[in-house]
């Protein structure tokens, strides 16, 4: 199987309701506004017939690092259905994703509790402080430490993995 690319605004009406009956399968808190997120980018998809097996989309995200401001692709709500799990289809999508990245973004940014599963396609763990811009203020956020992971593209030169890493706050969780 290889997954298709599509962009947030090609997706029709059934492609969009199969990707929320996958993220309601195959997580057990996705919210809204989870959902949400993962809109406004590029899409890997694998469906069988109209079923959506697989997804993991990247949309745009400005980050601040350090003192620099960092314009990343963001990776949102990669999930594979229950019953076709442990297939290799989540690494087929992510794989198709990070194909694409480097002709868009100079790093590539997600947050996990599946370490193992992105360090194994080449993602490395955020090793600063993490913090949201809300109000044009910097609020720490240290729940989040762990949780950040970086792909370093072509364009990632001089990206340091030790400094603070901050987001804009929005709906729902901030990264």
């Amino acid at each position: 199987m290889t997954p298709e690319i599509v962009a947030s605004d090609a997706l029709d009406a059934a492609t969009r309701a199969g990707l929320w009956r996958l993220w309601a399968s195959a997580f057990d808190d996705f919210e809204d506004t989870d959902g949400a997120h993962a809109f406004g980018g590029l899409h890997a998809l694998l469906r069988e017939g109209t079923e959506v097996l697989a997804h993991a989309s990247v949309v745009p995200r400005r980050v601040l690092i350090g003192r620099g401001a960092w314009a990343v692709g963001y990776v949102e709500a990669v999930a594979v259905t229950p019953a076709r799990q442990h297939q290799r289809l989540g690494t087929a999508v992510m794989a198709a994703l990070q194909d694409l990245l480097p002709d868009h973004y100079p790093a590539a940014m997600l947050a996990t509790g599946e370490h193992g599963f992105y360090e194994r396609l080449g993602w490395e763990r955020w090793r600063g402080p993490s913090y949201v811009v809300r109000g044009g203020v910097r609020v720490r956020t240290p729940e989040d430490d762990d949780a950040l992971m970086v792909l370093r593209l072509p364009g990632s030169r001089g990206l340091d993995l030790g400094a603070p890493v901050a987001c804009e706050d929005r709906p729902g969780d901030a990264w």
